[in-house]
């Protein structure tokens, strides 16, 4: 039987049997799995069994639902993929495909190196992969988001985290001060050797005056704008 983790950050909250569908997710305390957070909406998300297929709809939450980072409206699930909600992951996990993987596979399975499965590498096995990936003698970068317009309680905010969220409410890392600022505007996800931004509000952020739909990968020099406030995306080395 398919289970669901229910994760903040790397420990295991709660671990949900999928025994029935659909399976509701939300802030308010009438759904099977409930978020105290108010990035969450309070019905965000549910899953469904459609054959032998389970499906997550997003229920036009506020801030979205991403399946591997990818922003979604509906998404079948395969094993281990990883559900993104405000700032918890909820993890598929299916037995059957787990025992039906080919013993010579099981290794790779059990430590995702694609871009696509990096939300569950932990932080170290990230770090690792930047060192790796950067060559022998070379210092790992990181990036980080200089203000250049505006006013914040920072003028500079380095992204060490896999997850940074930028917007006005209590779950943004990156906070917004502008009254017409939504709660959650954008997302910026770590990857091992790169940085994706994602809009998690229609019309937010734009990127080089240009309004972000779906995910984007950030380059050296970006400017990235949400409500009002202007930053310059750089890649730095990281300090020892």
């Amino acid at each position: 039987m398919p289970k669901l983790l229910l994760k903040f950050h790397a420990a295991v909250i709660k671990e949900i049997p999928a025994e029935k569908t659909p399976i509701t997710i939300g802030r308010k305390p009438d759904n099977d799995i409930v978020i105290d957070n108010m990035a969450v909406s309070g019905h965000h998300a549910k899953i469904t069994q459609q054959g032998a297929t389970y499906v997550i709809e997003d229920l036009q939450s506020t801030n979205g639902t991403f399946v591997n980072d990818k922003k979604i409206i509906n998404s079948g699930l395969k094993n281990n993929d990883n559900i993104l909600i405000g700032q918890h992951t909820i993890v598929f996990v299916d037995p059957k495909a787990e025992q039906n993987q080919p013993e010579a596979q099981a290794p790779a399975q059990k430590q995702p190196i694609d871009s696509e499965a990096t939300v569950v590498m932990s932080s170290k096995a990230k770090a690792a992969a930047a060192a790796e990936a950067q060559g022998p003698g070379k210092k790992e970068m990181i990036g980080n988001l200089k203000v250049i317009e505006g006013k914040l309680d920072q003028n500079e905010y380095v992204l060490s985290g896999l997850l940074t969220y930028i917007g006005k409410g209590e779950s943004a890392a990156i906070k917004i001060k502008g009254m017409f600022a939504p709660d959650i505007a954008a997302l910026i996800s770590r990857r091992p050797t790169s940085y994706l931004i994602t809009a998690v509000k229609e019309g937010y952020p734009k990127l080089n005056n240009n309004t972000v739909s779906g995910q984007i990968e950030l380059k050296d020099g970006d400017v990235i704008e949400v409500g009002g406030i202007k930053f310059l995306f750089q890649m730095k080395e990281k300090a020892e």
